[in-house]
């Protein structure tokens, strides 16, 4: 189990990749592509261009100015585990919660 004060500069290093508007935006993306990938090959490259479409349509001023509460991002971080996990077998299903258990 992860122990801050064992390891004060991971604590460090995890808050400066957070901080990072690069490597946010990666690993949005590799979120996305995962969800994207399980729909048929055809649609994906006109997926990627609906996703990059609606996201030039984000009023930027008003996602800054919105606070969300703790529940919020729980509920939406179990409702993104419940959509990349859909339709795959259950033993995978089985580990991918495990492995994530672990790491939180």
């Amino acid at each position: 189990m992860f122990n801050p004060k064992a390891d004060p500069e991971l604590v460090k290093h995890a808050q400066m990749l957070e901080d990072n508007a690069v490597y946010v935006a990666e690993e949005l993306y590799n979120v996305i592509k995962i969800m994207i990938n399980k729909m048929n090959p055809g649609s994906r490259a006109k997926s990627f261009n609906n996703i990059k479409g609606k996201i030039s349509g984000f009023n930027v001023m008003e996602i800054s100015n919105k606070k969300s509460p703790g529940g919020a991002a729980i509920g939406a971080s179990l409702g993104l585990i419940k959509n990349v996990l859909n339709s795959k077998d259950p033993y995978f299903i089985n580990v991918v919660l495990s492995e994530l258990s672990s790491r939180l």
